[in-house]
């Protein structure tokens, strides 16, 4: 199964190199820094903890598993819509004489930004706006401004798929509890047998993923702080995380593989293109 979003620091094409590096386990699968889930969706364990500090986030996935139908439904209607928009963007495009052509989507999208935002209110499912702003923000960005408002602007892309999301996405995710809080309270809920893989925040500029909750980034105290809970976990955890000099000093007895990742978007040269990523046991 492939998961549902665009998210920054995805390791949909990473799992090659994670899944070589999962214990057996007969517990749960905890995962505490969800993300776009793409080992999760892969994996699809039967019992699962899943939780994500941003509440948005876990609430598309809260809308997905609690009510796919309305949520299904309504994302089909805005498809229809979308793809009609975009013949017409285009037909008048190739037609027309004036230099700026009306496209419809945009106005659609920052119709939606400012429900996503409180601005605006709406019937809509929480799930359906969180969904067409992640597929149709610029480059699948998350940012926000100094007040707290999400400020992408529109992407302008051609297609609007919501076939990607499915019963078996909703069904799967029936079997996981899901939470919106710090990685610590998962932690506590770890026993003997569960495994847990993690994916933080990076040791980098960009340590904050674009959530609001983390504005502020993911500090070198927080990364120190991971690293002393991490090595006092009673189950079995894999982490996989880019290779700095800090994570070195903090996980270099624990670290069991690097692998090189070549990022495809590289923001105004803020960070390396090519980077090297780490897997970190605690068996």
């Amino acid at each position: 199964m492939k998961p549902m979003l665009k998210y920054r620091g995805g390791k949909s094409r990473e799992l090659s190199e994670i899944k070589k590096y999962i214990p057996f386990f007969e517990g749960r699968y905890i995962e505490p820094f969800f993300g776009g889930g793409a080992l999760f969706f892969d994996l699809e364990p039967q019992n699962a903890i899943i939780n994500d500090i941003n509440i948005s986030l876990m609430d598309f996935y809260r809308g997905i598993r609690n009510d796919f139908l309305n949520v299904k439904s309504e994302l089909k209607k805005i498809q229809v819509e979308y793809e009609k928009n975009r013949e017409e963007f285009d037909f008048l495009k190739k037609t027309t004489l004036k230099k700026h052509v009306d496209d419809k989507n945009e106005a659609i999208y920052y119709k939606m930004r400012d429900i996503f935002n409180g601005n605006t209110k709406s019937d809509l499912q929480v799930a359906t706006v969180y969904y067409y702003i992640n597929k149709t923000a610029y480059s699948g960005m998350i940012r926000y401004n100094k007040d707290g408002k999400f400020n992408v602007p529109y992407g302008r892309y051609k297609n609007f798929n919501t076939e990607i999301i499915t019963k078996e996405h909703s069904e799967l995710l029936k079997k996981s509890e899901i939470y919106s809080v710090n990685y610590k309270d998962i932690f506590a809920m770890a026993n003997e047998g569960d495994f847990l893989f993690l994916d933080p925040p990076y040791d980098c500029v960009f340590s904050d993923y674009g959530n609001i909750e983390t504005k502020d980034g993911f500090t070198e105290d927080m990364h120190r702080q991971l690293a002393q809970d991490f090595r006092r976990l009673n189950a079995k955890a894999l982490m996989v995380i880019s290779k700095t000099p800090l994570i070195e000093e903090l996980y270099g007895d624990m670290i069991v593989h690097e692998y090189d990742k070549a990022y495809s978007v590289n923001i105004r040269n803020r960070f390396k293109s090519e980077a090297k990523h780490v897997l970190i046991t605690n068996f």
